[in-house]
């Protein structure tokens, strides 16, 4: 058999079955042109959305759900009296002010001529600081140091304006 009698045999059967098309498709057609014998339903209208509520948020004074409750002196917040220009917003940042103040523990104290030091402990690392130096992200700053705490007062704006501010303690970590 040659190549062009099996093209001609092939086309030859395509043809015979698309004889049976002719008839479906008048069927199809008659279909199509029958009229809806019912109306369409009327559409109903889009709902009307009510704009959300406008809330303010209340609980700025509040501690975050996020950080840890430090065990001793935790301290608490309060409306401070501090005015907005009084705060020292333009010296440059320390490193330890990018860390929350919750991921730190006293480990001991360091003292020589010139005064005592406190130890801290953040992310695996003992930092020696003193009175005035700032650490935590709360504008917190050191305000004493003796050997079994350290002091240090924060400062956050309540988002109104004003400002709150705690005095907490940071208690030397006994070893276990």
């Amino acid at each position: 058999m040659s190549v062009g009698f099996r093209f001609f045999s092939v086309g030859l059967l395509a043809s015979l079955m698309g004889c049976d098309s002719a008839q479906k498709t008048a069927q199809l057609q008659a279909s199509l042109n029958v009229t809806p014998t019912r109306p369409l339903a009327a559409m109903t209208p889009i709902p009307r959305v009510e704009p959300p509520r406008t809330v303010t948020y209340g609980a700025a004074a509040l501690r975050s759900p996020f950080q840890a409750l430090l065990e001793d002196g935790a301290g608490s917040w309060q409306v401070s009296l501090l005015e907005a220009d009084e705060l020292d917003n333009d010296r440059p940042r320390q490193y330890l002010e990018e860390l929350e103040l919750e991921q730190f523990e006293m480990v001991g104290t360091f003292s020589n001529e010139l005064g005592t030091s406190a130890l801290l402990r953040a992310n695996a690392k003992v930092y020696r600081l003193n009175v005035g130096d700032y650490l935590g992200r709360q504008n917190g700053q050191i305000v004493s140091i003796n050997t079994a705490h350290v002091e240090v007062f924060e400062v956050i704006s309540d988002g109104q304006g004003g400002w709150l501010e705690r005095s907490l303690s940071l208690s030397l970590k006994q070893q276990s």
